[in-house]
């Protein structure tokens, strides 16, 4: 299995030829497209995309919930390609999100300004004053959406192993370098790990967009024996025993102990991913 993230700073490169890249290099692209299909085959309303893709939420959308569940269904979807499949993700902080999991190489494509409004004015069919507002919009988005979520610096390039001029570097000559700077391949005890860590979050991503539920700050621990942990909390018992049948009800749970406490909603249910 081989991954690599790729920040893009937009007008780097033009439209559609990530994909290129990812072809070339024989990796599966994780892009929008993706999440659009996956987030729909997960029973997840596509206004979370329109709303919350790579900007940070408004006031009033960060405590609540319909945030965590995008934050919940775009780490799912993302950790299970992983699992089954030679992956690129594209944005998304893919590079804060899977560098703690999993060997990876973090590139991100920057350009000249000038170089990236020819782009984007061409693209969109706007004049250059046009384009470069809209670029300066969209770093600013992406900008705020690692720091929201993960709470790291998109901008700093210790976050990432290669950072590429694509004004200097063209998409082919990358595609060749690549190859060479990929980390080796998981161990089957690395992917065995992997797994349980899926399996956690795939769980964690039912609790937190069932909204009946309620529920705070989940933690969910995964035994190979098929065993859950629960811990958080729920306004009620009800709601304590429909988590209890959620969980149950997902493939490969053979049972669940269910620590969750029942509390008030005194407290706002959201806080920053990166804080939990």
């Amino acid at each position: 299995m081989a991954v690599l993230t790729v920040a893009r700073e937009l007008g780097a490169i033009i439209r559609g030829e990530e994909l290129t890249l990812c072809n070339t290099l024989n990796l599966k692209c994780v892009s929008r497209s993706t999440l659009e299909k996956k987030f729909a085959q997960l029973g997840i309303n596509d206004k979370f995309l329109h709303k919350f893709d790579e900007c940070k939420p408004g006031l009033l959308s960060s405590i609540n919930n319909d945030t965590s569940c995008y934050w919940e269904t775009l780490r799912t979807v993302i950790m299970q390609e992983m699992l089954q499949d030679n992956i690129a993700v594209i944005g998304r902080g893919g590079n804060f999100l899977l560098y703690p999991l999993v060997k990876c190489l973090r590139i991100k494509l920057v350009a000249p300004e000038d170089y990236r409004i020819q782009h984007v004015a061409a693209e969109y069919a706007i004049s250059d004053a046009d384009a470069k507002k809209l670029i300066r919009q969209s770093d600013c988005a992406r900008k705020n959406f690692c720091e929201f979520y993960y709470g790291e610096n998109w901008n700093d390039p210790h976050n990432y192993d290669l950072v590429v001029n694509t004004s200097e570097i063209s998409m082919e000559t990358l595609a060749k370098i690549i190859p060479h700077l990929m980390p080796p391949p998981l161990t089957a005890d690395d992917k065995e790990e992997l797994q349980i860590l899926i399996q956690e979050q795939f769980i964690k991503h039912a609790l937190l967009c069932a909204s009946e539920l309620q529920i705070r700050f989940p933690e969910v621990e995964y035994s190979a024996d098929g065993t859950v942990t629960l811990h958080g909390s729920v306004p009620s018992g009800a709601a304590k025993i429909r988590a209890e049948e959620i969980v149950m009800s997902i493939p490969g749970v053979t049972a669940v102990n269910n620590e969750l406490a029942i509390v008030l909603n005194e407290i706002p249910s959201r806080i920053p991913p990166f804080m939990h």
